[in-house]
């Protein structure tokens, strides 16, 4: 059960990254009303990073790769770090950094939906001999 949540929280999680670059492109090409838009959906990521670090974890603690928890807290790490730049109102780094950052949620998506579920209670095969 815990691999379909952190399936469908990155899934979302990535449509809402992409939303996000899309609202701040408008807002960069002249959508002075998308910068309202654009700084909510920060607020809506970064959950969304914070639900797929909760999830991630519970994954880890039921068998699953350490990776489903740390890079999801990294993610929210960045995030957080990309609402500051944006509220500082620095441009270039915000920009370059969210582009990393799609990249990442793209990966982290990507991956998770590449795991299989911790086969749990079941006995290793024993070589006869």
């Amino acid at each position: 059960m815990p691999v379909k949540q952190l399936r469908i929280v990155s899934t979302v999680l990535l449509a809402f990254a992409v939303g996000q670059a899309g609202l701040g492109s408008g807002y960069l090409g002249g959508g002075r009303w998308l910068l309202v838009a654009h700084a909510a959906n920060a607020f809506a990521v970064l959950l969304l990073a914070i639900l797929s670090a909760a999830f991630g974890f519970v994954f880890r603690r039921s068998g699953g790769p350490s990776w489903t928890f740390y890079f999801p807290l990294t993610l929210v790490a960045v995030v957080g770090i990309q609402i500051a730049l944006g509220f500082a109102g620095v441009r270039s780094v915000h920009v370059f950094l969210g582009v990393l950052l799609i990249s990442g949620i793209t990966m982290f998506c990507s991956y998770s939906w590449r795991l299989r579920p911790p086969v749990i209670g079941t006995i290793p095969a024993v070589a006869e001999g």
